[in-house]
C-alpha cells in the first residue's frame, strides 16, 4: 500500500503591490478543495524577508511536504512557472516589515543559483492544454518570489531531502487593476485557480509514492 504524497502551496499574502493579494487567495480556494491525487496543505506566507527562513523551517517540520508550490503576484499576463532563483535579494518595493535591501546575499557563501525541481514545462503544458495563457520564466527577479525559490532549495538541500519545490507567478486579478485605475494585465480568480490545480495534479503525477505506515 502506498499513500498520496503531501504538497504544500503558499501564498504570499498583502503586501504594497497587492492588498488583496491572489497568490493568498488561489491557495485558500484551493485549501477547500478535495484532491485525488495528494493531500493539499494551503497556507499563506507573509510578505517578510527577514522571517522567511524560518516560516520555511517551520512550516516544512509541520507538514513534512513532498512538494512545495509558492504562489506570488507578477504584472505578466500570463501564469509562470518559475525556472531558477538566485542568491539576491534587491528590492526598493518594501516587505510588510518596511525593509529594503539592495545587493543582499540571500545565503552568505551559498551557491549563486538553484534551479527549481518542479517539473515547469510539463505543468505549462497542463494549464495550455487548457486553455490558461502559460509560459516559462527564467528570472523571478529578487524580491521574496525568488528568495522563496532559493530557500527552498538551498534548505533541501541542507537536509538532505527530496523536496520537489519552486514557484510560480499569476498575474493580477482585474479588481486589483481596477481599483488602482491602470491600464495592466489581469486574470481572473477563477482562471488562477484552475491554473494552480493544474499544477498541483501534474506535480503529484511526478511525485514518487511512499509506503504507507503500517
Amino acid at each position: 500500500m502506498t499513500q498520496k504524497p503531501t504538497i504544500l502551496v503558499s501564498g504570499y499574502g498583502s503586501w504594497a503591490k497587492a492588498r488583496n493579494n491572489p497568490a493568498a487567495l488561489v491557495a485558500v480556494r484551493l485549501g477547500q478543495e478535495e484532491f485525488d491525487c495528494c493531500n493539499l496543505v494551503a497556507v499563506e506566507l507573509d510578505v517578510d524577508t527577514n522571517a522567511l527562513q524560518d516560516n520555511v523551517n517551520r512550516l516544512l517540520e509541520a507538514h513534512q511536504p513532498d512538494g512545495w508550490i509558492g504562489l506570488g503576484v507578477s504584472s505578466s499576463a500570463v501564469v509562470e512557472p518559475e525556472m531558477v532563483g538566485v542568491n539576491w535579494r534587491h528590492f526598493g518595493v518594501p516587505d510588510v516589515t518596511g525593509a529594503k535591501l539592495t545587493t543582499t546575499p540571500i545565503v552568505d557563501g551559498g551557491p549563486a543559483a538553484y534551479n527549481a525541481t518542479l517539473p515547469c514545462a510539463d505543468m505549462v503544458m497542463a494549464m495550455r492544454s487548457q486553455g490558461i495563457p502559460a509560459a516559462l520564466s527564467f528570472s523571478a527577479g529578487t524580491h521574496l518570489c525568488n528568495q522563496l525559490i532559493y530557500t527552498l532549495a538551498h534548505t533541501a538541500k541542507s537536509r538532505g531531502t527530496d523536496l520537489k519545490s519552486g514557484f510560480v507567478h499569476i498575474p493580477q486579478t482585474p479588481e486589483n487593476i481596477a481599483e488602482k485605475a491602470e491600464v495592466a494585465p489581469s486574470m481572473g480568480l477563477s482562471i488562477s485557480t484552475s491554473a494552480i490545480r493544474a499544477c498541483v495534479e501534474v506535480l503529484a503525477a511526478n511525485l514518487v509514492p511512499k509506503p504507507e505506515a503500517m
